[in-house]
């Protein structure tokens, strides 16, 4: 308990230091009516070692590797509500058992609705529900591509510009709950995103994110995962630097790290994105 609250803590003040100084998608804001935003992220993650179900780190004598092609769309059908799409597919492998282990395919997919509540023309709050579909990918797979449930989240977000300097930069605010009926365990999801313009065409980015399973999930004996064990708690550190080449394109780099855990792996990796908007 102690080191939970010793953890909430450190996300506090976290968030807390990211306020001070818009998100990788539109977060809070959404899309406007007819307005189009994709994003074609490849993904990288690497680790040899594991956080067990107390938060202490281990090497796991062996590496566990995942690259993911993900797809993102926003698109708004009016001037306050935003359609999302998120896709993914996965390569993944482990040699953990002294053996290499494969297997690829689509994971669980997202599909959601956001709706702005209300604007001020510096801040928004916005309201997201999603609902996780599996792929139809086999549970006794080893390696597992992920829960094979259904699942539905909804989120509050609340996002702000501001001006520093003369450059613009933003803060974006997320509190989610996600619940998958059973199992896996409910989850509480946070993020605090935040950007800066440090010239005309670069932006740099900063992200905490934060899962946390609410150990209420029914434990099942299925095919190995370390990213999706049912009562798993996560927080991901992020950073990444954003060109935009013109008014439709950007470039997006990034690197992160799994900074805590439990029940998942340690490790971390990068990522390279395309943005595109219409």
């Amino acid at each position: 308990m102690k080191k939970h609250c010793c953890l909430l803590l450190v996300i506090s003040v976290l968030g807390a230091l990211l306020a001070t100084p818009r998100q990788l998608t539109a977060g809070a804001w959404g899309q406007g009516r007819g307005e189009f935003f994709l994003s074609l992220q490849p993904y990288f993650y690497n680790t040899d070692v594991y956080y067990d179900r107390q938060g202490d780190r281990h090497d796991q004598g062996g590496t566990f590797t995942k690259y993911e092609l993900n797809p993102y769309m926003e698109y708004g059908v009016t001037e306050k509500d935003t359609i999302i799409l998120n896709i993914f597919y996965d390569w993944l492998t482990d040699d953990v058992s002294g053996e290499k282990k494969r297997n690829q395919g689509f994971v669980d997919q997202e599909i959601g609705w956001q709706r702005r509540l209300f604007s001020d023309g510096i801040g928004v709050f916005s309201v997201q529900g999603l609902c996780i579909i599996p792929s139809g990918y086999t549970l006794e797979d080893d390696l597992r591509l992920g829960y094979g449930r259904f699942g539905a989240e909804v989120s509050l977000l609340y996002g702000q510009s501001y001006k520093l300097s003369e450059r613009y930069g933003f803060i974006d605010l997320r509190l989610g709950y996600r619940d998958y009926f059973g199992y896996p365990s409910s989850q509480i999801r946070s993020m605090v995103t935040t950007g800066y313009d440090i010239f005309s065409n670069w932006q740099i980015l900063a992200a905490a994110e934060l899962h946390y399973g609410l150990n209420n999930g029914t434990n099942k004996q299925l095919g190995v995962n370390l990213l999706v064990q049912p009562n798993y708690r996560l927080l991901k550190l992020s950073l990444a630097a954003r060109y935009r080449m013109n008014d439709q394109y950007s470039l997006v780099a990034g690197g992160y790290c799994h900074a805590w855990g439990e029940e998942t792996g340690g490790g971390g990796g990068g990522y390279v994105s395309l943005w595109y908007t219409y």
